[in-house]
């Protein structure tokens, strides 16, 4: 199955689902990342969950999710746009590499006692930021938190990974959220919410995902338990917006000592990018040539 995210909608009900397949992009974080066992599965549910979250989101905007917990890990960043693209990054992916049981559990590595932090970049000078506890330590557990206190959206969220022998199988969301709406529909879409939280929380996904050949629709199905209306869907990756121009921009914000000690040191810089793990490498021409624009002050940068 190819990651995909699937937007769909209960208008009878007045209810949204949303659904997204992860597996390969969350494959290929933990390969960047040399992330195993639960520290895996908690980068797959971050990765995931920020995918979920971006979908809330306006055209061009873009969704940070930060969960920092008191556990080996120490905490994971995924930041994802409405287009289907997410990076992320867990802080010591080498102090967790605990083997995953079962549907594994996350707060192990990740811890009880810390924040999830959400921020969204509309593009504009100003940002919107909202901060809520960790209650649970399971990532979409406490996402799901995130939307019902911060942004008072009544919602069911789960993530699920499936490792086996070691190996990332399979990975899957789902968001189900009500609709703004009469109070009478209201009350039957809050309903659903309830019965699809539920229906997570008892391992939905993770049934769905072990049987096999899991699609959006059966996901779908699996958790909220009616037939829905796909609206569109799109596919999801894993990619960094890193690029040699921008590394070699970050050089800028040193001194002319800091340029100085590289090139005597080493004869060039090393910037790995937390986001992907890419290694870049420049070499010492330009690093004098950067040397030579920190030298002439901002103005003579331009």
């Amino acid at each position: 199955m190819s990651d995909e995210i699937a937007r769909a909608i209960d208008r009878a009900a007045g209810v949204r689902v949303v659904v997204v397949i992860t597996g390969d992009l969350s494959r290929e974080a933990a390969r960047r990342h040399a992330a195993e066992g639960l520290g895996a599965c908690a980068l797959g549910r971050a990765l995931t969950s920020s995918l979920l979250l971006a979908t809330l989101t306006k055209g061009g905007e873009r969704v940070t999710l930060q969960l920092q917990g008191d556990g080996p890990l120490g905490g994971i960043t995924a930041d994802a746009t409405d287009e289907g693209d997410v990076r992320g990054y867990p802080v010591h992916a080498d102090r967790a590499r605990k083997a995953c049981v079962g549907r594994g559990r996350v707060v192990e590595v990740l811890g009880r006692d810390g924040v999830v932090n959400v921020l969204r970049d509309l593009g504009l000078k100003e940002r919107y930021q909202g901060q809520t506890c960790l209650t649970t330590g399971e990532v979409d557990e406490d996402v799901e938190g995130y939307l019902r206190v911060s942004e008072q959206i009544p919602s069911a969220l789960g993530c699920d990974v499936l490792i086996e022998n070691g190996d990332l199988i399979a990975a899957a969301g789902v968001l189900v959220q009500a609709l703004p709406a009469e109070l009478g529909a209201a009350e039957e879409a809050a309903t659903l919410v309830r019965e699809a939280q539920h229906a997570l929380r008892t391992g939905a996904i993770w049934d769905c995902l072990k049987r096999g050949g899991a699609t959006p629709e059966l996901l779908a199905l699996a958790v909220y338990g009616r037939p829905v209306e796909v609206l569109g869907l799109r596919p999801v990756r894993f990619r960094c917006r890193c690029t040699v121009e921008r590394v070699e921009d970050s050089l800028l914000l040193f001194s002319t000592v800091d340029i100085d000690e590289m090139i005597a040191e080493d004869g060039q810089a090393e910037v790995t990018c937390n986001f992907c793990g890419e290694r870049y490498v420049v070499a010492r021409p330009k690093l004098e040539q950067i040397r030579e624009l920190i030298a002439k002050g901002p103005r003579g940068r331009n």
